[in-house]
Protein backbone atom coordinates (compact mmCIF):
# COMPACT_ATOMS: atom_id res chain seq x y z
CA UNK A 1 0.00 0.00 0.00
CA UNK A 2 1.60 3.21 -0.89
CA UNK A 3 0.60 6.73 0.55
CA UNK A 4 -1.70 9.84 -1.23
CA UNK A 5 1.38 11.81 -1.23
CA UNK A 6 3.78 9.40 -2.90
CA UNK A 7 1.08 9.02 -5.21
CA UNK A 8 -0.22 12.57 -6.01
CA UNK A 9 3.29 14.51 -5.84
CA UNK A 10 4.16 12.78 -9.30
CA UNK A 11 1.18 14.45 -10.94
CA UNK A 12 0.95 17.42 -8.66
CA UNK A 13 4.46 18.11 -10.07
CA UNK A 14 3.12 17.22 -14.29
CA UNK A 15 0.70 19.65 -14.04
CA UNK A 16 2.44 22.87 -13.01
CA UNK A 17 0.61 23.18 -9.96
CA UNK A 18 3.32 22.54 -7.11
CA UNK A 19 3.90 25.74 -6.38
CA UNK A 20 0.52 26.99 -6.53
CA UNK A 21 0.01 24.49 -3.92
CA UNK A 22 3.24 25.79 -1.82
CA UNK A 23 1.69 29.03 -1.96
CA UNK A 24 -1.71 27.88 -0.45
CA UNK A 25 0.13 26.02 2.50
CA UNK A 26 2.30 29.34 2.89
CA UNK A 27 -1.23 31.18 3.00
CA UNK A 28 -3.03 29.03 5.60
CA UNK A 29 0.43 29.33 8.00
CA UNK A 30 1.05 32.99 7.44
CA UNK A 31 0.30 34.26 10.95
CA UNK A 32 1.67 31.38 12.93
CA UNK A 33 5.13 31.95 10.76
CA UNK A 34 4.85 35.43 11.19
CA UNK A 35 3.81 37.29 14.16
CA UNK A 36 2.98 41.05 14.20
CA UNK A 37 3.91 43.81 13.09
CA UNK A 38 5.36 41.61 10.12
CA UNK A 39 2.24 39.69 9.45
CA UNK A 40 -0.07 42.44 8.96
CA UNK A 41 2.50 44.46 7.21
CA UNK A 42 3.42 41.96 4.22
CA UNK A 43 1.50 39.11 2.71
CA UNK A 44 2.49 36.29 0.11
CA UNK A 45 1.44 37.75 -3.68
CA UNK A 46 3.26 34.72 -6.06
CA UNK A 47 5.17 32.13 -5.86
CA UNK A 48 7.22 30.79 -8.68
CA UNK A 49 10.91 27.97 -8.69
CA UNK A 50 11.82 28.82 -4.73
CA UNK A 51 10.89 32.63 -4.92
CA UNK A 52 8.23 34.28 -2.81
CA UNK A 53 7.04 37.40 -4.17
CA UNK A 54 5.34 39.36 -0.84
CA UNK A 55 3.17 42.22 -0.87
CA UNK A 56 4.03 44.98 1.58
CA UNK A 57 1.61 47.77 2.46
CA UNK A 58 4.07 50.70 2.54
CA UNK A 59 7.23 52.22 1.64
CA UNK A 60 8.34 52.15 5.00
CA UNK A 61 7.45 48.92 5.81
CA UNK A 62 9.53 47.65 2.69
CA UNK A 63 12.59 49.07 3.75
CA UNK A 64 12.27 47.71 7.08
CA UNK A 65 11.34 44.16 5.72
CA UNK A 66 14.32 44.07 3.78
CA UNK A 67 16.13 44.15 6.97
CA UNK A 68 14.39 40.72 8.06
CA UNK A 69 15.05 38.98 4.02
CA UNK A 70 17.28 36.75 5.56
CA UNK A 71 14.80 35.65 8.74
CA UNK A 72 11.89 35.44 5.99
CA UNK A 73 13.84 32.65 3.81
CA UNK A 74 14.75 30.65 6.41
CA UNK A 75 11.15 31.00 8.15
CA UNK A 76 9.77 29.79 4.42
CA UNK A 77 12.36 27.31 3.74
CA UNK A 78 10.47 24.40 4.78
CA UNK A 79 8.04 25.12 1.92
CA UNK A 80 10.98 25.25 -0.71
CA UNK A 81 11.17 29.28 -0.66
CA UNK A 82 14.92 30.20 -1.52
CA UNK A 83 14.63 34.32 -2.22
CA UNK A 84 12.17 36.27 -1.80
CA UNK A 85 11.19 39.42 -3.08
CA UNK A 86 9.30 42.62 -1.75
CA UNK A 87 6.73 45.27 -4.10
CA UNK A 88 4.01 47.41 -2.53
CA UNK A 89 0.52 45.98 -3.13
CA UNK A 90 -2.60 45.27 -0.91
CA UNK A 91 -2.02 43.11 1.77
CA UNK A 92 -4.37 40.47 3.14
CA UNK A 93 -6.03 41.44 6.46
CA UNK A 94 -7.77 38.18 7.20
CA UNK A 95 -7.21 37.28 11.27
CA UNK A 96 -5.32 34.34 12.54
CA UNK A 97 -8.76 32.09 12.19
CA UNK A 98 -8.44 33.24 8.35
CA UNK A 99 -12.31 34.45 8.75
CA UNK A 100 -12.35 38.22 10.35
CA UNK A 101 -11.20 40.82 9.03
CA UNK A 102 -9.11 43.48 11.13
CA UNK A 103 -10.69 46.05 9.70
CA UNK A 104 -13.98 44.69 10.81
CA UNK A 105 -13.66 45.75 14.42
CA UNK A 106 -15.26 48.57 14.58
CA UNK A 107 -13.48 51.61 16.85
CA UNK A 108 -15.67 54.20 18.35
CA UNK A 109 -14.64 57.43 20.36
CA UNK A 110 -15.87 58.08 24.15
CA UNK A 111 -18.35 61.03 24.25
CA UNK A 112 -15.33 62.56 26.05
CA UNK A 113 -13.31 62.61 22.89
CA UNK A 114 -16.09 62.94 20.38
CA UNK A 115 -16.43 66.11 22.83
CA UNK A 116 -12.75 67.29 22.88
CA UNK A 117 -12.44 67.09 19.41
CA UNK A 118 -15.25 69.56 18.91
CA UNK A 119 -14.34 71.78 21.58
CA UNK A 120 -11.00 71.88 19.70
CA UNK A 121 -12.69 72.38 16.40
CA UNK A 122 -14.99 75.00 17.10
CA UNK A 123 -13.17 78.01 16.36
CA UNK A 124 -12.22 77.51 12.74
CA UNK A 125 -14.45 79.27 10.80
CA UNK A 126 -13.73 77.15 7.25
CA UNK A 127 -16.45 74.33 7.55
CA UNK A 128 -13.95 71.79 5.06
CA UNK A 129 -10.72 72.89 6.96
CA UNK A 130 -12.77 72.36 10.25
CA UNK A 131 -13.53 68.92 8.94
CA UNK A 132 -10.58 67.67 7.70
CA UNK A 133 -8.88 68.37 11.12
CA UNK A 134 -11.78 66.86 13.04
CA UNK A 135 -11.10 63.73 11.21
CA UNK A 136 -7.20 63.43 11.78
CA UNK A 137 -8.53 63.72 14.96
CA UNK A 138 -10.53 60.78 15.08
CA UNK A 139 -7.96 58.74 13.44
CA UNK A 140 -5.17 59.63 15.74
CA UNK A 141 -7.33 59.10 18.73
CA UNK A 142 -8.51 55.66 17.80
CA UNK A 143 -4.42 54.67 16.37
CA UNK A 144 -3.84 55.29 19.95
CA UNK A 145 -5.66 52.67 21.05
CA UNK A 146 -3.58 50.45 19.01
Amino acid sequence: MKRADDLLFPLVKELGIEDNIRLTEIKKSWYGLFKDPLSSHMSPSKLSEGEILLNVDSPVWLQELNYFKERIIKTLSPYGIKEVRFRLGRVSTKAKSGVHSLKSKVKTLTTEELSYIEETTSQISDGKLRETIQKAMKKALIGKRG
